[in-house]
């Protein structure tokens, strides 16, 4: 009788001594290097470094960014000082950043795709909601600190000034954006103007009613000589002589923000609901 055995398969080490030496035993091959060489047509090649240095926008070290293709294959974003960022030291802060950490960049492109409520090339400015909704301008915090005399909040007496130290404390001064909401009435605190203006919130989506005095009290509501933040402080900066509060309906109806009408209460009437209702007996002329 015959012992059959099967044969023992080979121990996984011999398997891979005998995969080493055929990788030893076969010829190389020349590796194709033409697109390092070439830095894909944004860079110069150095042979003694081997190594690309990239043109501006392809990864050159003057540009900033997290990544770098080593042969100038993609694109860098446009950088901006970061939103994010933490803090260095006591007065140093936001350093720059692609896309102002507010955004992903496109490589293909170099243009960045912001987060919601960012915009500009570098995503380096506060985006003015719904574009002010079409009743209001977009413009920086510094324009706004020079416009605070009229029609900015908060109002002021005299012209203001937020710019001049863009490395610490104004850093934002054409950064940070907002809307600067549209008025048919002259707003401020001097003669003739009002304290609250036509269009407002933070999109200038909403609309205030005519303003008037209540006809059913003896004092003027509409006065604001001597008052600030509408009629509710005495603060100072306040109203100068002739300057107006803006009484919605004449405090005798409800205002309709999405239209600027009002719905006078019963026994009132007019735009600004200023007018109380006269019946008139029967057969009088």
């Amino acid at each position: 009788m015959f012992d059959l055995k099967m044969p023992t398969a080979p121990h996984p080490r011999c398997l891979l001594l005998l995969l080493l030496l055929a990788l030893l035993a076969a010829p190389a091959r020349p590796q194709n290097t033409d697109w390092l060489n070439s830095c894909n047509g944004h860079g110069t090649f150095s042979a003694s470094t081997k190594r690309c240095t990239c043109y501006e926008g392809w990864g050159a070290p003057t540009d900033v960014s997290a990544f770098k293709h080593p042969a100038c294959l993609n694109r860098i974003c446009p950088a901006g000082a970061s939103w994010a960022a933490l803090p260095t030291a006591t007065t140093a802060a936001h350093p720059v950043r692609e896309c102002s950490d507010q955004g992903t960049c496109e490589r293909g492109s170099g243009e960045c795709v912001c987060f919601d409520g960012f915009a500009g090339r570098a995503c380096d400015r506060l985006a003015c909601p719904r574009r002010c909704s079409g009743h209001g301008d977009c413009m920086s915090i510094r324009q706004l600190a020079t416009l605070a005399q009229g029609s900015a909040y908060p109002l002021t007496a005299s012209p203001q000034s937020y710019a001049g130290a863009e490395a610490t404390t104004t850093w934002d001064q054409d950064k940070s954006f907002g809307c600067l909401c549209h008025s048919s009435w002259p707003v401020g605190l001097a003669n003739a103007q009002s304290q609250l203006g036509e269009w407002f919130g933070p999109d200038c989506a909403s609309r205030r009613c005519p303003s008037g005095n209540d006809p059913s009290t003896s004092a003027d509501e509409t006065d604001c000589e001597g008052k600030s933040d509408n009629g509710a402080s005495t603060a100072s900066p306040n109203g100068a002589a002739g300057n107006k509060c803006h009484v919605e309906c004449s405090n005798r109806g409800v205002c309709n923000h999405k239209i600027g009408v009002c719905a006078c209460f019963a026994g009132y009437h007019g735009n600004a609901c200023d007018f109380i209702e006269t019946i008139l007996p029967l057969g009088a002329a």
